[in-house]
């Protein structure tokens, strides 16, 4: 598993014509990247998961990237959901301004990770909610 994140994560990162993960490629990959986000340790999985809708380029898969990565925030285990975030973050780290395209839709899921039965999670939200906020300049407060 370790090796196939890492090797993703090299061509994701590189491709910066943007040539390489057409639709059909980012359909094939998410599902099988995003099983694996329920392992213990994430930090071979994080930079690839982060870095396939960036290296798509293209708005509607960034939308399905974002959904699909939040409704696991859904799971009952709460390692789930804090490597939700700890992806979620790199994710908008890497978009940036761009991301403010998906705010709407993140919203939501953010609202209840923010008050997450698990601390470590919630502290997690709050730090991503502080991400958004130096990417979009924009306060959370009134959304959230």
């Amino acid at each position: 598993k370790q090796v196939v994140s890492t090797q993703s994560t090299g061509i994701l990162r590189y491709d910066n014509s943007h040539t390489f993960i057409t639709p059909d490629r980012f359909e094939a990959l998410l599902p099988v990247l995003l099983d694996l986000i329920s392992l213990p340790d994430i930090t071979h999985l994080c930079p690839a998961l982060s870095h396939l809708p960036v290296a798509a380029n293209n708005e509607r898969l960034w939308k399905q990237f974002n959904f699909q990565l939040l409704n696991l925030s859904k799971s009952p285990v709460p390692k789930v959901r804090a490597n939700v975030l700890e992806v979620y973050s790199s994710f908008i780290t890497k978009l940036g301004q761009d991301y403010s395209t998906l705010l709407p839709d993140s919203l939501p899921f953010l609202s209840e990770l923010l008050e997450d039965s698990d601390n470590r999670v919630e502290d997690l939200a709050h730090g991503v909610v502080k991400k958004i906020e130096e990417v979009t300049g924009e306060s959370m407060d009134q959304y959230l």
